[in-house]
């Protein structure tokens, strides 16, 4: 299905700056529990941004950027695209290391097939 991913986010988050320092978009395909870090959430990248793009439906992981280019803030948020509609399911405000592990419980309820 064709949605605009900044139009998504902004209704979901009105005060979001979407991709004011960059930021990346992914789909979680499955959880790679052997490590503790953003590689521990398996996907592919994909395109995302103030235009129309096919999305399957699934688990996608968001990477937003905000802040000065001196001080970045990296927000993560966990979304699932189901019917037509994108639904936060969790997100780490300004993650630092370690973030990717807490999202793991919202994955591993949303799809429990996804553990390797």
């Amino acid at each position: 299905m064709k949605l605009n991913w900044f139009e998504e986010i902004k209704r979901i988050d009105p005060d979001i700056k979407f991709r004011a320092q960059g930021g990346w978009l992914k789909t979680v395909e499955k959880l790679d529990k052997t490590v503790k870090n953003g590689y521990s959430l398996v996907g592919d990248f994909v395109k995302a941004g103030d235009f129309e793009e096919e999305y399957d439906e699934g688990l996608y992981l968001d990477c937003n950027k905000e802040g000065s280019t001196k001080k970045s803030q990296q927000d993560y948020r966990l979304f699932r695209f189901k019917d037509g509609k994108v639904r936060l399911l969790d997100m780490v405000i300004d993650g630092s290391q370690g973030w990717a592990t807490e999202l793991w419980d919202a994955v591993e309820d949303e799809v429990p097939s996804v553990i390797d």
